[in-house]
């Protein structure tokens, strides 16, 4: 089957099990997320696994979007409101995450070494691997879920912004702990031979060309006298592509780029209303189906029996640690008890930045023998993750009464 009869195909049927599970009052992406499961070479013999690694850059572009939109939820101006809340939330949101799973995982190999049959070494690597891997929150199923049901509210804010920000210092976590395991194991992988010179490479570089490329939309779209929506649509696209390729040109991530760069637009340049308003009218549909549908595609069910345990941990940990983390950096700054109680349901969804955190180090030296066993783990954990995480947004932004179906009935769901 040639490649674009599989997209085409792939696209309608994932489009249509979107529909269908919206009309059962159930988030669409879950029907996007099953329609890639069922087509995965991983599930049954119709794509094959070259399809995967020939969609890699448009996953990547698809990534790139979702984080740009994710970083134009952080305007200073709107977050202000609950600055605090919102700091306090992602810090021990993500701090308590990492503390448990990565303590869990390894006392538990230490206990029970027939259960997880690592040595030492070996058990500690994996432990912060997956601990720094449980703080970042998949932006693109929260934002879909309040797009689709028009969330508005405090809850849904600081859901926004802290899973804007947690993004963030996850991706700094899983640098610090790369950096941590090349010092562990003397191996080398950047630029440098220092393995924390190479995580602050990486964290400051990208973070200047996000606020560079940030920078860039204003001045060029004066220049070019863009003024039509067909003009932005392609400004927008060839910047955010750009982006990826000069990333990894300076071998730099461009997950961090493309949401500093949103954060960048949000806040300084003068047109971001209309940048990211064109955003959610013609593509924001395309990339969250796109995004989601390659995400399934590259989950394989086969082998979750393998992982099992560790997907248990982690599931439970995770949900047990964003859960108590929000709660009290909510209580530690006093915010409104709305906030307190159903800000933690919008963090459990996670998939993309953490699948392509993972894959970014699956083919490194060091990593050769936890690599299968920590693919297949975020794998399982992303199934659950996604399809679990839309409803507990859902339902936490309908009990924090910020979701009103009786409006949805009326309009087009997004």
């Amino acid at each position: 089957m040639n490649l674009l009869l599989t997209i085409g195909l792939i696209l309608l049927v994932g489009y249509i099990a979107g529909w269908m599970v919206d009309k059962i009052g159930l988030p669409k992406i879950i029907g996007y997320i099953a329609t890639g499961i069922v087509f995965s070479p991983n599930t049954i013999d119709f794509i094959d696994h070259e399809f995967i690694k020939t969609t890699s850059s448009l996953m990547d572009v698809c990534l790139a979007f979702i984080a740009f939109e994710v970083g134009g939820e952080l305007k200073w101006s709107k977050i202000k409101k609950h600055e605090k809340e919102i700091i306090s939330i992602t810090f021990l949101a993500s701090l308590f995450p990492f503390v448990f799973i990565a303590a869990a995982i390894f006392l538990f190999g230490i206990f029970f070494p027939h259960i997880l049959p690592y040595d030492s070494l070996t058990l500690l690597l994996l432990a912060l691997l997956l601990g720094s891997l449980a703080s970042p929150t998949a932006p693109a199923a929260t934002l879909a879920v309040i797009h689709q049901y028009k969330a508005k509210g405090k809850v849904t804010d600081t859901i926004l912004g802290v899973a804007a920000l947690d993004d963030i210092l996850g991706i700094i976590l899983f640098s610090m702990a790369i950096a941590i395991i090349f010092i562990f194991t003397g191996g080398e992988n950047g630029l440098f031979s220092s393995p924390l010179i190479n995580a602050i490479y990486e964290i400051i570089t990208a973070s200047s060309l996000g606020i560079v490329m940030g920078f860039c939309i204003d001045p060029l779209v004066k220049i070019l006298k863009i003024k039509s929506e067909g003009q932005w649509v392609i400004i927008l696209f060839a910047l955010i592509i750009l982006s990826i390729g000069i990333s990894r040109a300076l071998r730099t991530d461009m997950i961090l780029t493309a949401m500093i760069m949103g954060i960048m637009v949000v806040n300084k340049c003068p047109e971001h209303k209309i940048i990211f308003k064109i955003l959610q009218r013609y593509t924001e549909d395309l990339i969250i189906l796109f995004f989601f549908l390659l995400s399934g595609l590259h989950l394989d069910i086969n082998t979750l029996g393998d992982a099992s345990f560790l997907i248990f941990i982690f599931v439970t940990f995770r949900a047990l640690g964003k859960y108590l983390g929000a709660k009290a950096g909510a209580k530690i700054v006093r915010a409104n008890k709305m906030i307190q109680n159903y800000t933690a349901g919008g963090l459990f969804p996670q998939a993309g930045i953490v699948i392509g955190l993972v894959l970014s180090v699956y083919q490194i030296e060091p990593f050769k023998d936890i690599a299968e066993i920590l693919l297949t783990t975020i794998m399982g954990t992303s199934i659950i993750h996604e399809l679990l995480g839309p409803i507990a947004a859902k339902y936490s932004l309908l009990k924090a009464g910020e979701i009103k179906l009786t409006i949805k009935s009326k309009t087009p769901s997004r």
